[in-house]
């Protein structure tokens, strides 16, 4: 087949599970014989190729994250009109508008929209009203409307009666992500993701790992992303501030090693809509902590591939974070996290999910 898939951000310019998703997806699609053409964004554009994949970058315009979206939707709508592809996949709700938009004269193609959030409308009411609009329109006429989790799922048949969605989660290479030969010397726990902002729930974490202390006094927090911290670890119990090493953004290529080097990886967020970083510890063997709200919920086998608690709740959190710890240590707790990774790997699980979304 040939395939477009669409997204308004590139890899690793902007560095997030949703801009991993479509060079991973789209590298397995061309190993299993098909023709993609990846069309995104760029502060400076180009066309190549990567892993088979033929990429074509326009111009990125604007800072402002929202207002990209939708030039990017209305700039693409040209490219997927006198491209003859046999499918297009879209991660934005504005390229996805610009994907039905073309399929008017392209009949007979196939539209797929995966949304990497949670479909809610009270969110989307207080967004500008052209967001609004592209979001009612993908909703009604999208071939294939995916989410990420049986989580988004429920979202878009209770607040937008939809109720044929389909999941595609997030992926993962399990060549690329690998265990660790060893972990850290110390209890050490990781958390993955954007630095700043309430939504990753990182002071509640640094609540928690003082907490951790009383019972395992040599515990590490170590804290990936991007992000200033010195407000978080000003702002923390003092305790917990000195047990917190900030390793910045690091290589994209090499994240697999905080992963595997970890004992355990915590995302105590609530309202996420999947969680790329959980998935890919998991593929370095390495068990994860998560709250019991929201998706990354659904990643989780307590006491086998990691440990839940309550959202909001540094003691709760606190008392799964030192479960997780023992389960590090525990013989089959890799492999088994390893197992459970093995239905998001791109080439077992994700690229022939996607084919068959894809032939309809």
């Amino acid at each position: 087949m040939r395939i477009a898939l669409t997204h308004a951000f590139c890899w690793p310019e902007v560095r997030r599970g949703a801009e991993r998703f479509v060079p991973g997806l789209g590298a397995a699609l061309v190993r299993r014989g098909h023709e993609v053409t990846h069309f995104s964004s760029a502060w400076e554009p180009r066309r190549d190729a990567v892993d088979g994949v033929q990429r074509v970058q326009i111009r990125r315009r604007h800072e402002d994250v929202e207002r990209q979206e939708a030039d990017f939707g209305r700039r693409v709508l040209r490219h997927l009109a006198a491209g003859d592809f046999d499918a297009v996949h879209s991660l934005g709700r504005h390229d996805a508008l610009a994907s039905l938009r073309a399929a008017r004269v392209r009949r007979g193609r196939r539209t797929v929209f995966t949304d990497l959030g949670l479909p809610t409308r009270e969110y989307w009411a207080a967004r500008h009203r052209r967001d609004r609009r592209a979001v009612e329109k993908v909703v009604a006429g999208i071939d294939v409307y995916s989410c990420m989790s049986r989580c988004g799922l429920d979202h878009l048949e209770r607040e937008y009666g939809r109720a044929d969605g389909v999941v595609v989660p997030g992926g993962v290479s399990l060549g690329a992500f690998v265990p660790a030969p060893e972990r850290a010397a110390e209890p050490t726990i990781l958390f993955s993701g954007a630095l700043e902002g309430s939504h990753k729930e990182v002071p509640l974490l640094l609540d928690a790992l003082a907490v951790v202390a009383r019972t395992e006094p040599k515990v590490q927090l170590w804290l990936s992303g991007p992000g200033d911290t010195s407000a978080l670890l000003a702002a923390a119990p003092a305790e917990a501030a000195a047990r917190v090493k900030v390793l910045g953004l690091g290589e994209a290529d090499r994240q697999h090693e905080r992963y595997g080097t970890a004992w355990v990886t915590c995302l105590p967020s609530r309202y996420d809509s999947f969680g790329m970083v959980l998935v890919e510890s998991l593929a370095c063997g390495t068990p994860i902590v998560t709250t019991t709200q929201g998706a990354p919920q659904e990643l989780v086998d307590p006491g086998v591939t990691g440990e839940l608690c309550a959202p909001g709740d540094p003691d709760d959190l606190a008392a799964a974070l030192l479960r997780g710890l023992v389960l590090a240590g525990r013989p089959g707790t890799v492999d088994a996290c390893r197992e459970s990774a093995r239905t998001f790997d791109w080439d077992e699980g994700l690229a022939p999910l996607c084919e068959g979304l894809y032939e309809g």
